[in-house]
């Protein structure tokens, strides 16, 4: 039995879903997934002039006697599709608490597999922690394996810290096949962080999703006044400050900020970003914002 919120309706929900992808991709086996390039199934792109040896079957008749001349029917091809989905799993994923931020970001995981699964096409699962790659699945396909991404999700436990762009690196190096990746985390990083492991999936031509996961106690603290001791979850400095409204104030511009750079950093990039802050409604937020910002059709 499957946890929640993976119910039956929520599946089915989600089997009506594609991941969206904007670059070429060859596939070795017949997919659901329609590839931006020209092909031979029954999706129509777009016409061009017949050039001698072209198939006469593919030749638009009714152009033809309209005009005289001779156009080729192109198709778009149905592909299979490798999606790699990158899991932030530092000690930062943890605060305030495993349920209320590495769990919702394991079922966004969960979620956007099983849209790979049910299309037929190919997942699999990283685990970022550390600086190496080596916590990673094999590929899925097909439903009956969504059990099988349940279970390597909750793995493991959030900890320690993460040289992002390494442990990236650590992971890419074993890669075959261009595909989608999709990269969860909070992003509670330096800049320069993110950016260089962003670029590291473009150079191995991926297209790519950004989703970033935060709690509301992140969002919105609610410390009591006074004066706070504060730790870093993954590297264990400590500072130490006086909580107010003030203080509290510039906190939630700062985040802004850091939120704001990193949206503008995907945008000009070419990259689908979203934040999910996990009060929120998890399904609404798969089934109304993924869609909305071109992760799926």
């Amino acid at each position: 039995m499957l946890p929640e919120p993976f119910t039956p309706q929520f599946l089915s929900q989600l089997e009506t879903f594609r991941l969206r992808t904007r670059k070429e991709f060859l596939g070795s086996h017949p997919g659901s997934y329609s590839a931006p390039r020209r092909g031979t199934s029954l999706e129509f792109a777009d016409y061009r002039k017949y050039s001698l040896g072209d198939d006469l079957r593919y030749v638009d008749w009714g152009i033809y006697a309209r005009t005289d001349r001779l156009y080729i029917k192109l198709f778009h091809e149905e592909v299979d599709l490798f999606a790699y989905i990158f899991i932030d799993a530092s000690a930062s994923m943890a605060f305030p608490t495993v349920e209320e931020k590495f769990l919702p970001a394991s079922h966004i995981a969960v979620a956007l597999s099983y849209v790979v699964l049910a299309n037929q096409d190919h997942v699999k699962l990283h685990l970022l922690q550390g600086s190496s790659g080596d916590k990673a699945s094999p590929f899925y396909r097909g439903r009956r394996r969504i059990a099988d991404c349940i279970n390597f999700a909750g793995s493991l436990k959030p900890a320690g810290s993460l040289a992002m762009a390494q442990a990236l690196a650590d992971h890419l190096r074993q890669f075959r096949r261009p595909g989608k990746a999709i990269l969860i985390s909070d992003f509670l990083v330096p800049t320069v962080s993110y950016q260089q492991a962003l670029n590291l999936l473009r150079a191995f031509n991926l297209d790519i999703s950004v989703i970033q996961v935060l709690s509301r106690r992140e969002v919105d603290p609610s410390f009591p006044s006074g004066s706070l001791a504060l730790v870093d979850s993954e590297s264990q400095a400590e500072i130490k400050c006086q909580w107010d409204s003030s203080t509290r104030k510039s906190y939630q511009a700062r985040l802004a900020q850091h939120n704001l750079q990193i949206r503008s950093f995907c945008h000009q990039s070419g990259i689908h970003y979203s934040l999910y802050v996990t009060d929120r409604n998890l399904g609404d937020f798969i089934l109304a914002t993924l869609p909305a910002i071109g992760l799926f059709k």
